[in-house]
Order: C-alpha cells, then sequence, then structure tokens
C-alpha cells in the first residue's frame, strides 16, 4: 500500500493543527458575539434617543421593532431556525406597544408596559426551541424568572471571550506607552507656547480662555447617567438576543422533554376524597343559586328590603362573588392534579362534577353582574374606570370557565395555552373600551354637580368626551368643565416633553388639538403672558 510510506508521521501534521485550534476557535466564537454585542450597545443608545427625557408614545412601538429586526437579522446571520408555531406572540407585542401610544389612561399604560415585557420574555425564549403550547400555568412565571436571570447572565461569557481575544494583541497595546511619555513630555512645551501665542493674539486667547473654562463638565453628571442607562439597557438587551440565539441543538431538545414549571402529580388525594370536596362544594353551591334565583333575580331583594340596607346589599356581593369564581377554578384544576383516578368511570365522574361546579361558577358571575348593574343604577354612584375592568373580567372569566370545560373533557394539558390566550384578550378589550372617555361621558349624563367631582383623576383620553359634554352640561357643570380644560391645557403647554415626535401619543395630540380650538374660539382663556 502507499499511503504506510506517506511521509505523515515524519512531519507531524496534527501538532500543528492541535496548536492552531486555540488561535482560531476563538475568532470563531468572538465575532459573533462581538456582532450581538455590538448591535445590543446600538439599540441602548437608540433606547437614549428615544426614552430620556420623553414621555412614553411611539418609542416604545418603535424601539419593539427595532428589537424584532435587530434579532431576526442576527438570527439569520446565526443561521438560527425560527419556532414559527411561536411567531404568533408578535401580534399581541405589537397590540400593547402601540396601545401605549394611544392610551393615555395611567392604569393602561402600566398594564401594557408590563405586557410588553413579558411577551418579549416568552418571545426570548421559546424564539428558536420549544413551543408555548406545551406550557403548564407555573411554567409562565418560571419561564419569565428564568429569562430575567440570563439577561444578566448571558453577556458575562461573550465579553470574557472578547478579553481574551484582546490579549493576543498586547503587543501592540504595548506601543502606546512611548505615546503617553511623549505627551508627558510635551506638556510642559506647550503650556510656554500657549501662555506666549495668547498674550500676542486676543482672539486666540479667547478660543483658549473658552477651552481652559471646562465647561462641558456642566453636563458631565448627565452625560454619565445617560451613558449609564445606553450601557444598562445595552447589557439586558445583549442577554435577551444572546440567549434567544443559544436556546437551540441539542441542550434546546433536551429542555423540551420536561416544559419548564411542569410538577410531577403526587396523587395525594384518593378519587373518593377528591369525589367528595367536589360534592360538598356543590352541595354549598347549589343553595346560594337557589337564593339567587329567589332573592336576588326575582327581584324581591329590591322590594322588600329598604333603600340603603339594598345599597349596601348589592355593594358588597360582586367583589366576593369575583373572589369565589376564581377560587372556583383553581379548586377544580387542583383536584384534577392532585385526585388519583384508576378507572375512566372515576374520571368521567369527577369530571361531571366539576361541570356541575362550573355551571353553578356561571350563576355567581351572573349574580356578581346583577349586582354590579344594580348598584351602578343607584342615586349618587360615580361611573369609574374599575366599573368596566370588572365587567370585562367578568365576561371573559366566563370564557376562561367554557375553556376550561371542554379542555376538562377533551385536552386537559391545553387549559393553560388558552388561559394565556383569554387573559391578553381581556388585556385587549380593556385597552379597546376606552374606559376614561366612557366614564366622562357616563359621569357628563348625569347633570348634576357629582359628574365632574372625579376630573382631575381622569387622563388625556376623557377630554374629548368632556368637550362633547359642554354644550348639554347645567351652569356649574360648565364652569367645573372650563376650568378642568384650562387647567389642562396649562399643564400641557408647560411640559414639552410630550410633543417630541418620539413621544408621539395620539390622545394626546386630539386632545391639545380640542383645545387649542376651543381656546381659538374664545370658551377657554387665552394664554397669560
Amino acid at each position: 500500500m502507499a499511503s504506510p510510506s506517506l511521509p505523515v508521521r515524519r512531519v507531524r501534521p496534527a501538532p500543528l493543527a492541535r496548536s492552531a485550534v486555540p488561535t482560531t476557535r476563538p475568532a470563531a466564537h468572538v465575532a459573533p458575539a462581538t456582532r450581538i454585542l455590538a448591535a445590543a450597545l446600538a439599540l441602548g443608545a437608540a433606547g437614549d434617543l428615544l426614552f430620556y427625557g420623553q414621555r412614553a408614545g411611539l418609542s416604545v412601538l418603535l424601539f419593539v421593532l427595532l428589537l424584532l429586526g435587530v434579532g431576526v437579522a442576527l438570527g439569520r446571520m446565526e443561521r438560527v431556525r425560527v419556532q414559527r408555531a411561536n411567531l404568533w406572540l408578535v401580534i399581541p407585542l405589537l397590540f400593547f406597544a402601540a396601545m401605549i401610544g394611544v392610551r393615555a389612561n395611567s392604569v393602561l399604560t402600566s398594564l401594557n408596559g408590563a405586557l410588553v415585557a413579558g411577551l418579549l420574555g416568552l418571545l426570548a425564549y421559546f424564539y428558536a426551541a420549544g413551543r408555548i403550547a406545551s406550557l403548564g400555568l407555573l411554567g409562565y412565571p418560571v419561564v419569565l424568572a428564568t429569562v430575567a436571570r440570563r439577561l444578566l447572565l448571558e453577556p458575562r461569557g461573550p465579553l470574557q471571550s472578547i478579553r481574551h481575544a484582546a490579549g493576543r494583541h498586547e503587543q501592540r497595546v504595548r506601543l502606546a506607552a512611548p505615546l503617553l511619555r511623549g505627551g508627558l513630555v510635551a506638556l510642559p512645551v506647550l503650556l510656554v507656547f500657549a501662555l506666549l501665542l495668547t498674550s500676542a493674539d486676543t482672539i486666540f486667547a479667547d478660543y483658549v480662555g473658552r477651552l481652559l473654562r471646562f465647561q462641558f463638565l456642566r453636563d458631565l453628571p448627565e452625560l454619565l447617567w445617560r451613558s449609564a442607562q445606553v450601557l444598562g439597557v445595552g447589557w439586558l438587551v445583549a442577554g435577551g438576543l444572546l440567549y434567544a440565539l443559544r436556546r437551540r441543538g441539542a441542550r434546546a431538545a433536551t429542555a423540551q422533554l420536561t416544559a419548564p414549571g411542569s410538577l410531577t402529580a403526587n396523587h395525594q388525594l384518593g378519587f373518593i376524597e377528591g369525589a367528595t370536596v367536589l360534592g360538598l362544594v356543590n352541595v354549598l353551591f347549589l343553595g346560594f343559586a337557589w337564593v339567587q334565583f329567589t332573592y336576588l333575580f326575582s327581584g324581591q331583594a329590591a322590594r322588600t328590603l329598604q333603600f340603603e340596607a339594598y345599597r349596601e346589599y348589592v355593594r358588597r356581593g360582586f367583589g366576593e362573588l369575583l373572589v369565589v369564581a376564581v377560587l372556583t377554578m383553581l379548586l377544580i384544576l387542583g383536584l384534577r392534579w392532585v385526585t388519583w383516578q384508576e378507572t375512566v368511570r372515576e374520571t368521567r365522574i369527577l369530571n361531571a362534577l366539576s361541570t356541575l361546579l362550573i355551571g353553578l361558577a356561571f350563576v355567581m358571575l351572573l349574580s356578581a353582574f346583577r349586582r354590579m348593574t344594580d348598584w351602578e343604577s343607584i342615586e349618587y354612584y360615580i361611573n369609574t374606570p374599575l366599573r368596566l375592568y370588572v365587567r370585562w373580567f367578568l365576561f371573559w372569566l366566563g370564557a376562561a370557565f367554557l375553556w376550561l370545560l371542554g379542555t376538562l373533557w377533551l385536552r386537559p394539558q391545553r387549559f393553560a395555552i388558552g388561559a394565556f390566550v383569554i387573559a391578553l384578550a381581556f388585556c385587549a378589550s380593556i385597552n379597546g373600551i376606552n374606559p376614561d372617555a366612557d366614564v366622562a361621558a357616563a359621569n357628563l349624563a348625569r347633570h348634576d354637580e357629582l359628574s365632574t367631582r372625579y376630573l382631575y383623576v381622569l387622563s388625556e383620553d376623557a377630554i374629548p368626551a368632556l368637550v362633547a359634554g359642554l354644550d348639554g352640561s347645567s351652569n356649574q357643570t360648565q364652569r367645573d368643565l372650563h376650568a378642568y380644560l384650562t387647567y389642562q391645557l396649562t399643564m400641557m403647554e408647560a411640559d414639552p416633553s410630550w410633543q417630541t415626535w418620539p413621544a408621539f401619543h395620539l390622545a394626546r395630540r386630539q386632545a391639545y388639538r380640542q383645545l387649542v380650538d376651543l381656546r381659538r374660539v374664545g370658551i377657554l382663556p387665552p394664554i397669560r403672558h
């Protein structure tokens, strides 16, 4: 054979190849890491441009779009395959990011901001591996906690790789030492020449004087603070991008075997114990449902109770009933998890008892809704956004019970993903109804002094409804509205932070335009200089 006579062992190329590995392999790892860190730092600078000294508005949607675009571009460079089954998360993410620039209500703004952060965390976790549909109820907080931890830890490895790679250029860094020594030697020479030249020319002396006043130091604290924010945002963005792009391959495949937050059922209760619990709770709920139909729904309570007693009766009821309904859902889910079921017959019995409990929970939801509407119809009631939140929560809680009923008999493991979608739908609903405008219109329709009591807790979302209600209001209400609208216009003109393009906000722009029009026609007083 010719191959044994080849001088492979004499030349020994293998040690050369091994010696070349440390010089080439880090470069292959450093280049993608450097690219990701540079992109994260650029996003940190973009965040400073969009958010520093600005009010939240269009900037949130722009930043999310930038983040998604950079993530997709880096993923293509790294040849990361996207899990398309999870890309539907982008739809609610963009919706809630956009609503921050549409609704001025502080509660909705905080809720939308939290949802954007949570959806970004879920998208980072499931971008390249896993399926969000496999998560259980506990999986969502576990995933978000895991992502939050990785945001802080992921950038450390790439930074260390870059530092090690930079160590190979230590010899080049040493060449800068003579330059430093030369600068120190030149310093006194420059000082002498500068003194002579400033004495010779007054204009040159003025320029030198401006330079030596160190006026730039006045902005140094703000510059340091903004730099720290850029680095902080860049660090978190780098952690998210690194974690999203690295969750693939064998490690991600192994992680899919057990969904995050999943717990092994211990089956600490037997079938008889579980059925007994469900049966006794059903008996209690049947008694309560009988009282609701014979006393509340029939109108007997309104006829027999005095006015103040009935007000207290309906006011206290719906909050407790909401809590009971939520606890009922948790009870059904918990018993289904811990109860041992040996046969199909036992499973069907437990499902039947749970179905009855779900039906009785609907009676409680109807009772809560009836109490709330009765309370709204009572004299002296003032409309608040909480009423709308509760109303839509009742609706979507009922949808969650229907989803629980369907998954109970068909696919129990799918309840969590449906509950997550229902929660997103609830948040989208309260964004869509514009609660402050609804509250303002409902209170103005009362035509009494109470209609303007809570004006100052409403946001700019309510201004179009308040302007529309000026003509049909009483004299006292008109005076109160004029005072409030003048106050709002003064505050908006005193704070220019919302007028920049990153802080573009639809509700604030519309409100300001209407207030300026009122001042132009003389309804609001002119500007005082």
